[in-house]
């Protein structure tokens, strides 16, 4: 398999295995990988909930939708 990298992906490879961080590309490539999440919809259901709970907490304070932080908090919610 081929891949293709930016030169400052590259760079940044070249400097952990470097350093002695990790042996070889395929266990630098293992370790990042691990720190993704295994479902995607794990991240979108938390946020989901967050945006719930903020628009929650608006109504139980009664902020107006006039508000900056309520329209950020709106608008944010619409992301998801």
């Amino acid at each position: 398999m081929t891949i293709e990298i930016k030169p400052e992906v590259k760079a940044a490879t070249d400097q952990r295995l470097q350093s002695g961080s990790f042996h070889d590309v395929d266990e630098l490539l293992m370790t990042a990988l691990s720190k993704l999440p295994e479902d995607r919809r794990f991240d979108r259901d938390v946020r989901r909930e967050a945006v719930r709970r903020m628009r929650e907490f608006s109504k139980e304070s009664k902020l107006s939708l006039g508000e900056p932080v309520t329209r950020d908090l709106v608008h944010e919610g619409h992301r998801f």
